[in-house]
């Protein structure tokens, strides 16, 4: 026998994807890949070079991170994202993804995620045995929780029970930011309710119109524990490393944190730990490379919008990260007449006829009749389009035709599926 909670987790719907995927491309199959959300471009030399210089480091460091990363990373947080901090309240661990299950095994109480969030919170929560509420959002509003949607939630409800609400900016799977008004009024609501905050920022500085995203921590310090990482900025994903950062409130739930680790996976690599040194200097070349990335991933996501909205397939608008959630309700009668009734069923229709890998609404928290779904816009090489762009200084029509075809045939792939409908 084995843990029952364990037991009824599949496999990650990303990981899932791509590896399904992988398999077809190796078949001969040209797939069009809007699965699997990794950024695409290069890790900066800067890092690779400190990766290499410290890989003969092979001690133990110590539970909580090297003491100058976690120095470095308050600074970074002061420095490029408004949050002031100190360096005894960083956490280092392998990937954000593990230092937010660890936080869901310490914390109790019932777990609050939007509709609309990515998909590793509630499995997360289902492997403790935890409960859950879905909160729900809204399509015109990006699917983003507002304070009346809290004041919804908790009308009638016992006030001294504990709850933690999940919030993520930029946002997976829809792209969308919150601004530092709306993050002011969520603020309010969560005092009000006492809850605690988990904020997900590991997209933070894929900002397509500002340096960095507002943060809740801001805002509401006291009960908000922030977590970030290289795996997305910083495009080394496979480096496996994160930090979170512990509000004063919880700074008795160190030695917790100390312990499980302890526990559990020990410490970060070393070498990867002194890359993240360096990495976390956010050096002027490594902010104009971020700079540089989120305004490519700007323009793809406009080009991706405007061709979908033009032919009324739902879309959010992404502000941020490499993602966007996009709806085909508006032809809800047209594809249940192909016997296509759920989110799943039709992503496995367009995988197998039109070659678009797409993953469905229902792993993000939506019901399985509402036939949304998360694209990825990242199925370009990477490295190549960054030479290009810093080359011309443009990422027009022609550019995205040239140096992003997977995305461009993707697309056209969509429009042939919706037009295939009117017959």
């Amino acid at each position: 026998m084995i843990n029952k909670n364990i037991a009824s987790l599949k496999q990650s719907s990303t990981l899932l994807i791509n590896e399904k995927v992988k398999a077809l491309r190796t078949k001969g199959d040209q797939i069009s890949h809007f699965g699997f959300g990794q950024s695409p471009f290069p890790i900066h030399h800067s890092i690779i070079n400190a990766l290499q210089e410290h890989a003969h480091n092979n001690h133990y460091l110590p539970v909580a991170g090297l003491e100058a990363l976690r120095e470095q990373i308050a600074f970074f947080l002061g420095s490029f994202q408004n949050i002031k901090t100190q360096k005894e309240s960083i956490f280092i661990g392998p990937g954000s993804k593990e230092l937010l299950y660890q936080s869901i095994l310490i914390f109790e109480g019932t777990f609050l995620i939007p509709k609309g969030s990515w998909v590793s919170y509630i499995p997360q929560i289902a492997a403790k045995g935890g409960k859950y509420h879905l909160i729900a959002t809204d399509l015109k509003n990006d699917f983003k929780i507002t304070a009346a949607d809290l004041d919804v939630f908790f009308k009638n409800k016992a006030p001294k029970k504990q709850y933690i609400l999940i919030l993520n900016s930029p946002n997976n799977p829809t792209g969308a930011v919150y601004s530092a008004e709306e993050y002011k009024a969520l603020a309010i609501a969560c005092r009000k309710y006492n809850l605690i905050v988990f904020s997900d920022e590991i997209y933070s500085q894929i900002n397509f119109s500002a340096q960095f995203s507002a943060s809740i921590s801001t805002f509401y310090p006291e009960k908000t524990i922030v977590f970030g990482g290289l795996s997305k900025v910083f495009s080394a994903g496979g480096y496996r490393l994160g930090f979170m950062r512990l509000p004063s409130d919880f700074e008795v739930h160190q030695d917790v944190y100390k312990a499980l680790f302890s526990e559990t996976f020990s410490c970060v690599s070393s070498p990867v730990q002194f890359a993240a040194q360096k990495a976390y200097e956010f050096e002027q070349d490594l902010q104009n490379q971020v700079r540089d990335l989120s305004f490519i991933l700007k323009r793809v996501s406009e080009y991706i919008y405007k061709e979908f909205t033009d032919i009324s397939i739902e879309c959010t608008k992404s502000q941020g990260a490499f993602y966007m959630v996009i709806g085909f309700n508006n032809f809800k009668s047209q594809i249940s007449k192909r016997g296509i009734h759920t989110s799943i069923d039709l992503a496995t229709h367009v995988l197998e006829k039109y070659k678009v890998a797409m993953l469905p609404g229902v792993d993000f928290g939506f019901e399985k009749e509402e036939l949304f779904f998360r694209i990825a816009f990242v199925d370009f090489d990477g490295e190549k389009v960054m030479k290009m762009y810093q080359k011309s200084q443009e990422v027009s029509l022609d550019f995205l035709k040239q140096y992003t075809p997977n995305i461009m045939e993707g697309v056209e792939k969509i429009k042939t599926f919706i037009a295939d409908l009117a017959d």
